[in-house]
């Protein structure tokens, strides 16, 4: 179903400019229809009868005035607006509809008819609503040059817009108010301003990203620095623990080379032994006397430990026993040639 067929508004911008009955505009001829002859001549479905008078409240010629027309198939009643203002209604024939199909046209209400309209027209558009009177008086109060409000977008099935876009027939000029020239010029630079705020918003949200992002950097480089401070003090650590134990190495070498000394002068002792030539003094070379000045004390400590190990060897002479001893040490050892 047409959306129109039950329910419509028709509004426009109108100037009238010569006298006469011009038709501002009409549809399927007599459907709907208008003549401005310096009152609000109109009618719906055939009928003629929405007349108004010639009174000084009727705007004159030369000067713009807001036009509407509405109808509802549920109230019955068409209604006529002049500059947003209730100017006249009429009951409509009951469970009547408007025919589809039908050809709309503006400045005239028959192709080639003598109806023609001398003016101007401006942002014509149909609604599938009857508008009530408050948002008609609101249409007529922003102007001539001011967009549809939003609220009333979705019933707007005839655009002005579109309507610019169809061809023409007749003496037809197209043209700009300087009203709506200077209005479309401050709609497009508060389109720009618009844009450029929301461009801007996008800026300032990209930069807060950045500067978290930023900081989150900033945290994980101090991290790391942490980090490498960590690893530059176990470096130290270990630096140091190694030369420690570069040191203790040393140390344990020539604990090495001494213990070696001492071992080859116990081999000799023993060989010493082994081949009977050992006296006291060579048994006592050891690490506990290696070294030590000889002093009379020390003599007397020598004397003292021989002679307690001689009474220990019960008379046996003390160069085999120790011999012995020292053999059953280590069976392998070899002393070379005795």
């Amino acid at each position: 179903m047409n959306p129109l067929t039950e329910r419509f508004s028709a509004c426009l911008w109108i100037k009238r400019l010569q006298a006469g009955n011009g038709s501002p505009f009409a549809y399927n001829k007599y459907e709907i229809f208008m003549v401005d002859d310096g009152r609000y001549s109109g009618g719906l479905f055939g009928n003629y009868n929405l007349h108004g008078d010639r009174s000084s409240t009727f705007p004159p010629k030369g000067s713009w005035y807001s036009y509407c027309i509405t109808w509802s198939l549920a109230s019955g009643t068409s209604r006529i607006y002049i500059n947003g203002k209730l100017v006249n209604a009429a009951t409509t024939p009951s469970g009547r509809t408007l025919q589809t199909g039908g050809t709309l046209i503006l400045g005239n209400y028959l192709p080639n008819g003598y109806h023609k309209f001398g003016g101007e027209l401006y942002n014509f558009n149909m609604f599938s609503k009857e508008l009530t009177a408050t948002e008609v008086a609101n249409l007529s109060t922003i102007g001539l040059c001011t967009e549809i409000p939003e609220h009333l977008e979705e019933f707007r099935v005839i655009r002005w817009e579109d309507i610019l876009k169809l061809s023409r027939s007749g003496t037809v000029t197209d043209f700009v108010d300087p009203r709506c020239a200077a209005a479309e010029e401050l709609q497009r630079t508060h389109v720009k301003l618009e844009l450029a705020v929301t461009e801007k918003s996008d800026l300032e949200l990209s930069l807060n990203k950045t500067k978290t992002e930023l900081t989150e950097v900033g945290g994980l480089f101090n991290s790391t620095q942490e980090e490498l401070v960590g690893v530059q003090r176990d470096l130290e650590a270990t630096q140091r623990e190694l030369n420690e134990t570069k040191v203790e190495l040393e140390d344990t070498k020539l604990d090495l080379e001494d213990t070696k000394s001492e071992l080859k002068n116990v081999s000799d002792s023993r060989c010493a032994l082994v081949k009977g030539n050992l006296t006291k003094w060579d048994i006592f070379y050891t690490p506990d006397y290696y070294n030590k000045i000889f002093t009379r004390r020390l003599y007397q400590q020598l004397r003292e430990s021989w002679d307690s190990l001689s009474s220990q060897l019960f008379g046996v002479t003390m160069t085999d026993k120790i011999i012995k001893l020292i053999k059953n040490l280590d069976d392998e050892q070899n002393c070379g040639e005795l």
